[in-house]
């Protein structure tokens, strides 16, 4: 699957934790687990903790550095699940979909760099068939 693509599938409801509830700062906030439709590249996984602990916008909810992205999961720690219906979707899909921009636009650089590689390399060995085809030594009516 293209990192283009990646999107986020679901919570999943199974592995969110259970607060502490002891009383202690933060002991009502939990971890979130969210599906991804793929794992992503490091790059992917890079603009996206960038994005989210820097966000282009946000709620007073919003906490940086809660995310992290294990293989194909992206979890929030120290949340509620009202805070994610409330503010962390939003926040969420803006991430993914910035860091699906970016990985696609480093591809399409990557392909455009190929392809002047390729370009460059085919204009060389042209040149030299060229050249060589012009290029004589002694008497070449000797056979080789």
């Amino acid at each position: 699957m293209s990192h283009s693509s990646i999107r986020i599938l679901r919570i999943i409801a199974e592995d969110v934790t259970t607060p502490r509830n002891d009383g202690t700062p933060g002991s009502a906030l939990y971890q979130i687990p969210f599906l991804l439709s793929c794992s992503p590249s490091q790059v992917w996984i890079d603009v996206f903790l960038n994005t989210w602990n820097h966000p282009p916008q946000y709620t007073s909810m919003h906490r940086a550095g809660i995310a992290s992205v294990r293989r194909n999961r992206i979890l929030l720690t120290g949340t509620t699940i009202e805070e994610v219906e409330m503010c962390h979707k939003d926040t969420l899909e803006l991430c993914v979909q910035a860091a699906n921009n970016a990985v696609a636009q480093f591809q399409a650089s990557q392909q455009r760099q190929l392809g002047e590689e390729e370009r460059r390399r085919a204009e060389h060995e042209k040149k030299i068939r060229e050249i060589a085809g012009r290029v004589t030594f002694g008497d070449d009516t000797a056979d080789d």
